[in-house]
């Protein structure tokens, strides 16, 4: 066989092993400039094979100053919820209950006496009222939420619905951005698909364990575009922002996967694309995450064995 027979073959095999893959979404360039009050950010992406993207945006500096994402400290919550049990012994007749309350690293026991059966009852059930409540204040003033796995565990995370209500007007000059790149008379999918292929073309960021990070990693979404950086639920949380600002009553639901999180929206109904039912709704799945470039209803095969396994767990959107 001749060099150059040898050459071509080999080329024909490279070529054949890089179509085996799937797609990258790749950003081709990431700008961003101060100009007084404002960043002004440049993208630059591939959406499909030999076809480019680009989109300038301007964002408000201050608000990267003030969306930051504090990491979840066990020891700080039980120290919050402590205080707070104090608080509320203090407003109990100690002729009705005595109230003790001692705290052992992570532990909290709450020790009631009185000599009223009846009155021993209210009080055991009205402090155990008050740690749930002080827990839960300590979460939502720190962003975080409760979380249970598909196995039952529980722990905390990122208040992900919150972030996304919470950050689709600040993030509307990116959705008006790529909105305006759609041409005339498309429908709500042609602005999904877009959005989806630019969310997936930023860098990831692996994940770090759900159960375990306490919210390590997590970045909110202006933190994804400043940083131009994410992990999957961090980019779930940009896309579903990034979709409410232009679609506020859309409906959308986010599946967290072991380690994973996907995005789901209800769109009309067509036959080409898969849908998975939750509470009733069949949603479109998405990949936000990348960097593989995954079409819209398009899951990776370790996502379609965990849903098919139900290894998930789900928030919708409201």
């Amino acid at each position: 066989m001749c060099k150059d027979t040898y050459k071509l073959r080999n080329s024909l095999l490279i070529l054949m092993f890089l179509l085996s893959f799937p797609l990258l979404g790749k950003q081709i360039a990431f700008n961003k400039t101060q100009n007084g009050a404002d960043t002004l950010f440049h993208y630059r992406w591939d959406t499909e094979l030999e076809q480019m993207s680009e989109i300038n945006f301007r964002l408000a500096t201050k608000e990267f100053n003030v969306k930051s994402h504090k990491h979840f400290v066990p020891d700080l919550a039980q120290q919050y919820v402590y205080i707070e049990l104090h608080k509320e012994a203090r407003k109990i007749d100690p002729r009705e209950a005595r109230i003790q309350i001692n705290k052992t690293g992570q532990d909290i026991q709450v020790n009631v006496k009185s000599r009223s059966d009846k009155l021993l009852s209210k009080w055991r059930q009205s402090m155990a009222q008050s740690q749930v409540k002080a827990f839960d204040q300590y979460l939502d003033d720190n962003y975080y939420s409760r979380f249970q796995s598909y196995l039952g565990q529980e722990a905390v995370k990122p208040d992900h619905l919150r972030y996304i209500n919470e950050n689709k007007t600040s993030l509307l000059p990116i959705a008006q951005a790529i909105y305006e790149m759609v041409p005339e008379n498309s429908d709500s999918r042609d602005y999904i698909r877009l959005l989806l292929s630019w969310v997936q073309s930023i860098p990831y960021d692996k994940l770090q364990d759900r159960m375990t990070s306490n919210g390590a990693g997590y970045l909110p979404p202006l933190s994804v575009i400043a940083n131009n950086i994410g992990d999957c639920d961090s980019k779930s949380v940009l896309m579903g922002s990034l979709v409410r600002s232009l679609l506020p009553d859309i409906k959308m639901v986010m599946v967290y996967l072991p380690n994973h999180a996907l995005l789901g929206i209800k769109l009309p109904f067509r036959p080409t694309e898969k849908t998975y039912e939750i509470e009733g709704v069949d949603y479109t799945l998405m990949e936000p995450t990348g960097p593989a470039h995954m079409p819209l209803s398009k899951i990776s095969a370790t996502s379609a064995r965990n849903l098919a396994s139900r290894m998930f767990t789900y928030e919708v959107v409201r």
